[in-house]
């Protein structure tokens, strides 16, 4: 008996075959595939339980029934091609009361077209090497901690808003160019041994008061 008068008579059985082409666009078939079964060539649908998308030249288990052909199974793909898990709409993996791990002997990439969002009561992250490629970052927070043994920065401009700041180093090296600006309500500089100012100019000037204490001054 044909796969067509068995459709007819809404019969149901299973019949492996080979997927001759995928993705049909002509047409109301538009999303098909079409496969070669013992008993004919069909166009088949997709079953939602088989997210192994069939590719051209895979073996595939097909189950013939009244409302069509569907791939329930890929039983065989062509040697060194990727298996691609595929889903028509959202696709979600849960693990309820476990852990989802992914892995791979090489490497892992998530790619979305849109956003990638990632949620947890904790984040880690572990690696040798990384890099981040962000046109715009934001950042929000209550406590930012880092060990580092180097930073190296390059930017065209540093805005920073802070309430305080507090800074140990054993040495500070910078180096301006152009300007260099303080403004402060109150600027207080104390060294243990020598505090040195050098410049082409230099100009002292205090709307009320200006002291100048030592046991020994030296002007000239």
């Amino acid at each position: 008996m044909t796969a067509a008068k068995k459709l007819a008579r809404a019969e149901t059985y299973l019949e492996t075959g080979h997927v001759e082409r995928v993705g049909l666009k002509e047409g109301p078939g538009r999303g098909l595939f079409e496969v070669e079964l013992e008993t004919g060539r069909y166009q088949a649908r997709r079953a939602k339980s088989c997210l192994v998308a069939p590719e051209a030249g895979d073996r595939v288990l097909c189950a013939a029934t009244a409302e069509g052909v569907f791939v329930i199974a890929v039983l065989e793909g062509r040697e060194g091609a990727a298996t691609k898990i595929a889903a028509d709409g959202d696709l979600e993996l849960s693990a309820r009361g476990g852990r989802v791990a992914v892995c791979a002997s090489s490497s892992v990439d998530v790619v979305a077209g849109g956003a990638v969002a990632m949620s947890g009561g904790e984040v880690h992250v572990r690696a040798k090497k990384g890099s981040i490629a962000v046109e715009e970052l934001g950042f929000f927070g209550k406590l930012l901690q880092a060990e580092v043994s180097k930073v190296a920065l390059v930017a065209e401009q540093v805005d920073s808003v802070v309430t305080r700041v507090t800074q140990r180093a054993k040495r500070v090296f910078r180096f301006v160019e152009e300007i260099d600006q303080t403004r402060a309500g109150t600027i207080d500089l104390r060294a243990q041994d020598l505090i040195g100012i050098r410049g082409e100019n230099a100009v002292l000037s205090a709307r009320v008061l200006t002291k100048v204490d030592g046991e020994q001054i030296h002007i000239g």
